[in-house]
């Protein structure tokens, strides 16, 4: 089995307060990627690379996979009426209720061979989300659209006229849900249905529900990013979906690494180099295919205009 050297990371944030972009790029090269689809820093800098906050993050992510409404409820509750995020209220950092989309375009402008941006948009934030998207969708490396309903407590619907734009002009919209109306995975895709959808970290907080939804719609997609999920989910949503419907992702800068630290780019990307997946009842190493689906070609797929 060969490493793939030249993969796209999907699902990547532009914090250099956390991690500088040059240390990025660096790591990139290291590990194999070619170029990075970045979005806003989503919050203030943060990390979860203590003891008690790594059990926290384990302790929801098993939750969610296994016991459904408690998880679900752990899981809401690291955000507050505030707009902050904290793992079972260990510290508590201020979610930006506009990402900033002039950070990534000067990215994108420094090092336009190896970024892709992604137009991060909020419908009651402070910033007209058409206004956003009609300010920086001209720079041609902009190649998609970031909602998070999730941390921006924001319903689907309020959505829909960024929905509508992105099929009518063929852009994907990646989308880290929430429950109940900030969870309906149903409603942008049965109101628009040639929107390419990309559900992010594997369809939290809803994993196997969602697949079962999502597997015979040609226009959903999941990325496989962050501490959210492990290896067993990705190795448990790429059996379950085919290798067509999932992206490689990281969700960097957020990981186990601390201040100073470089993030661990080689990690969610290993795991899916020497995943054992289960093909025709049997378990079999991945193949070089699926592989480069995963790790590139499915990306590229989604972003084509034509």
């Amino acid at each position: 089995m060969n490493e793939i050297n030249d993969a796209i990371d999907a699902h990547a944030h532009i914090q250099p307060d956390m991690w500088p972009l040059e240390r990025m790029i660096h790591a990139m090269d290291v590990y194999g990627i070619e170029k990075a689809a970045i979005c806003g820093r989503p919050s203030e800098a943060f990390y979860m690379n203590s003891p008690f906050k790594k059990m926290a993050a384990g302790l929801n992510r098993v939750a969610l996979y296994f016991l459904g409404p408690v998880g679900k409820m752990l899981y809401n509750s690291t955000v507050d009426k505030e707009g902050n995020f904290s793992m079972l209220g260990i510290e508590t950092h201020k979610i930006y209720s506009q990402f900033d989309n002039k950070e990534v375009a000067e990215a994108i402008k420094k090092y336009p061979d190896r970024f892709y941006g992604l137009i991060s948009v909020n419908p009651i934030g402070p910033s007209d989300p058409m206004q956003e998207i009609e300010d920086y969708v001209s720079i041609p490396q902009m190649v998609g659209i970031k909602i998070h309903p999730f941390w921006h407590q924001c319903p689907i619907k309020k959505y829909e006229e960024v929905a509508q734009w992105c099929e009518k002009n063929k852009y994907p919209i990646e989308v880290h849900l929430g429950v109940g109306e900030i969870g309906d995975y149903r409603y942008l895709p049965e109101r628009f249905p040639n929107l390419k959808i990309i559900y992010l970290h594997a369809g939290v907080p809803f994993f196997r529900e969602l697949w079962s939804y999502a597997k015979s719609k040609p226009n959903i997609f999941f990325d496989l990013s962050s501490p959210y999920i492990d290896d067993t989910i990705i190795r448990e949503a790429i059996s379950f979906l085919g290798a067509d419907k999932c992206l490689y992702g990281t969700d960097l800068p957020y990981g186990y690494n601390g201040s100073g630290e470089d993030y661990d780019y080689g990690l969610i990307k290993g795991w899916i180099e020497n995943m054992t997946l289960f093909y025709d009842g049997k378990e079999k190493i991945i193949s070089d295919k699926d592989k480069e689906k995963i790790l590139r070609n499915n990306f590229e797929g989604l972003i084509k205009r034509s």
